[in-house]
């Protein structure tokens, strides 16, 4: 336990020490210049583990939430994707120290849900929310759309989670390689109507001191449910999602985010991560082209009396 709080004490100071000589580069306009590519594997827990009952944990606790975390992405007991093509994800550490969740306000680590949510997520983890009627009733995830990885928050994929940010005058795109999702956030500018709604909301972005400032809402009613391998949560045409992102050293960027949204939540949350530059190369993610099984997945949950195809064709 001793050498465990050492390690975690020495990158603690190790971490303070690099990001107190740091200077991020800057582009010919002056602002920060947040371009590359980048990682996001973090395994630390969305919500605190019932176990845990501080934020902070030494590196040999980090090590057991690890070691679940792959314990569970390679149960063969029940139905899941192969890991065998995802990149190793590990509980990294936040400002030099290990966190026992990624939610860090409020202080239980956990989502302040209301009784709406909690409705939402008991039918959500009961499989109710989701219908087999059509395809446009299917999870997002199954169809290729809406990637934890690109619609704010961010929240960690289980896949190679890869990301580009490039810079212009007065926008900003984050490109995700997962589900190749591209959001355009507007520098400078205000929210567009509120009637109009989209699955990745609306974006505008300023620039306070070193750091860049994204509010998003706007989002459509049909995109509510985000749910990951070990998360869940909703938003609404109502929800405000702010996410802060900063240099902290040459390969990583500080990643804070607040969600607000009255509907599902009884306060605001906060939660925290980092993003590590990559030299990989983002590549098509080419998912549902030419789905022919959709027939027969939608087939699948038939009564046994029924003998009417739900499809007479699906691609």
């Amino acid at each position: 336990m001793r050498s465990a709080a050492f390690v975690a004490l020495v990158l603690f100071h190790s971490f303070c020490a690099e990001a107190a000589d740091y200077r991020p580069p800057r582009l010919a306009n002056g602002e920060i210049d947040l371009q590359g590519t980048w990682s996001h594997m973090n395994a630390t827990p969305f919500e605190r583990p019932a176990e845990y009952t501080t934020l902070v944990i030494n590196a040999e606790q980090a090590a057991a939430i690890e070691a679940k975390y792959h314990a569970r992405s390679e149960d063969l007991s029940r139905p899941s994707e192969p890991s065998v093509y995802f990149d190793k994800q590990t509980v990294e550490p936040i400002r030099g120290e290990f966190h026992s969740s990624i939610i860090i306000d409020p202080q239980d680590g956990k989502i302040p849900a209301n009784d709406l949510f909690k409705e939402l997520a008991a039918k959500a983890k009961a499989g109710v929310l989701t219908a087999f009627d059509g395809p446009e009733q299917r999870p997002t995830s199954e169809r290729c759309l809406g990637a934890l990885s690109s619609a704010p928050p961010v929240v960690v994929a289980p896949a190679t989670d890869l990301r580009q940010i490039v810079q212009t005058g007065n926008t900003i795109l984050i490109a995700s390689e997962e589900l190749h999702d591209a959001r355009v956030i507007r520098m400078n500018a205000k929210h567009a109507p509120a009637a109009l709604t989209s699955w990745m909301g609306d974006s505008i972005g300023w620039w306070e001191a070193d750091t860049l400032v994204i509010e998003t809402t706007h989002f459509a009613p049909t995109s509510a449910t985000r749910a990951g391998p070990a998360s869940l949560f909703f938003v609404s045409p109502q929800t405000i999602v702010t996410e802060r992102i900063r240099f902290v050293a040459e390969d990583e960027l500080s990643y804070v985010f607040t969600v607000s949204d009255p509907t599902y939540y009884t306060s605001d949350w906060r939660g925290e991560t980092r993003f590590k530059r990559s030299h990989e190369r983002m590549i098509e993610y080419a998912c549902h082209e030419g789905n022919y099984s959709l027939t027969y997945v939608l087939q699948g949950r038939e009564p046994a009396s029924s003998s009417a195809p739900i499809l007479s064709s699906a691609k």
